[in-house]
């Protein structure tokens, strides 16, 4: 847990209590979507109104499933390896490298996702993803034409 960004930045038990709760919330949702593939648990661990600032993926928890139940049509192999998790309360940020295969490439992307939690389910995203290889840029390309 990140805990002095600022000399005054204090967590009393309470709030840690609450990061670690989070945090593995959003551990868990990782695992059931991006390892397991099972879209479907984001009807327990996400608001039905989950609001996505990604560029990506359309707000709701509907959409991100479709979404997603998409993309793992297309791609037949894919998973996430979470390089750091820490977090502040209701926010949970991640470094991690996704990466996903069909028959023709494989990508992998580097990105820090943002998570901000309300009432145990993940309510907002954020990311931020490293700047892409042409390869890449290609399968974003083909992923915006192929509407994935």
């Amino acid at each position: 847990m990140l805990t002095a960004i600022k000399e005054e930045t204090h967590f009393d038990g309470s709030n840690e209590a609450i990061s670690k709760k989070n945090i593995e919330t959003v551990l868990t949702f990782y695992d059931a979507v991006f390892t397991q593939r099972t879209v479907e648990s984001c009807n327990q661990l996400m608001r039905v109104d989950y609001i996505n600032h990604s560029q990506f993926v359309d707000n709701g928890r509907e959409n991100f499933k479709a979404y997603f139940k998409t993309f793992y049509q297309k791609f037949k192999q894919s998973g996430t390896d979470v390089e750091l998790v820490f977090a502040d309360k209701d926010l949970v940020c991640l470094h991690a490298t996704h990466w996903a295969s069909n028959r023709l490439f494989t990508v992998k992307i580097k990105c820090v996702d943002i998570y901000k939690l309300q009432d145990g389910q993940l309510a907002e995203h954020w990311d931020s993803v490293e700047g892409l290889t042409v390869v890449s840029r290609l399968v974003f390309f083909l992923k915006s034409f192929l509407k994935l």
